[in-house]
């Protein structure tokens, strides 16, 4: 069969072979990608679209965080409490590694003055930080998220390694929420243009679209089948070539004799 698939026309067969499982393959692959960003993006246009309600409508200091809490969009108002902000490194924007600037804001929307821990944004250097004036009143809305998971000790001073809220809750002198927001817009304007937005990541379900996922296992198929039928015609081919040629047939008996009486 090797021998077979040496030939020009044969190898000219594999090398169109190879371009179409490479064709598809890709198309399959996109499919997938399809998959999980239609998925995202829409799970974010519904995160978003959802209504903005105040903070305390969702949760209380020293309260657990609430079950349906994750994402929805949420308005608070206070001073912030530039004293107590704090940088989380190793975090990334856009491929960028940097850090995010976290500052409290100190607000009695609910039953006591508490801490809300607020991500104002992203930074690439600490210096580019900067502290927002805790003198003036601010509004901020945002979408609300559950307190992370411990992260590395022994930063340098001023860093964390995580939005740790039971940690916080250790350090910090007044009651905090049980969360934290990713501020999307605050009025009046206190945080430095050099501090980029984090956009809050989406809540909720896995975030794929099985149609495409379909259309990429169809491609896959597809590609299976090409060298499938590569295979089986190229098996074939090389069959035909290893069949010996039959020789020519010999008579059963000889040809009687010509007689005199034959000729009559």
């Amino acid at each position: 069969m090797i021998r077979t698939a040496l030939k020009p026309a044969w190898l000219a067969l594999l090398a169109l072979l190879v371009v179409v499982v490479i064709s598809f393959y890709q198309l399959g692959m996109w499919q997938l990608g399809v998959s999980t960003s239609t998925a995202s993006r829409e799970s974010s246009q519904e995160q978003a679209s959802r209504p903005t309600v105040p903070v305390e409508q969702l949760i209380a200091p020293r309260s657990t965080f609430p079950a349906e809490g994750a994402g929805r969009p949420v308005a608070v108002e206070g001073r912030y409490d530039s004293g107590l902000q704090f940088l989380v490194p190793d975090r990334l924007l856009e491929g960028e590694r940097g850090y995010w600037v976290v500052t409290p804001v100190r607000t009695d929307a609910g039953t006591e003055e508490a801490l809300l821990p607020v991500v104002r944004g992203f930074v690439t250097s600490p210096e580019d930080a900067g502290t927002p004036d805790d003198s003036v009143t601010v509004s901020l809305t945002g979408t609300l998220a559950p307190g992370e998971s411990p992260g590395p000790s022994g930063l340098p001073a001023g860093q964390r390694g995580s939005i740790d809220t039971a940690d916080l809750a250790n350090d910090w002198d007044a009651p905090i929420y049980d969360a934290f927001i990713f501020m999307v817009q605050e009025q009046p304007a206190l945080t430095d243009p050099a501090v980029q937005r984090v956009p809050p990541p989406v809540f909720g379900e896995d975030g794929i679209v099985w149609r495409n996922v379909g259309y990429g296992l169809q491609w896959f198929v597809f590609a299976a089948f090409a060298i499938f039928m590569y295979l089986r015609f190229l098996h074939d081919a090389a069959r035909r070539g290893r069949t010996p040629r039959q020789p020519p047939s010999l008579p059963h008996s000889a040809p009687a004799p010509v007689t005199e009486e034959t000729r009559r």
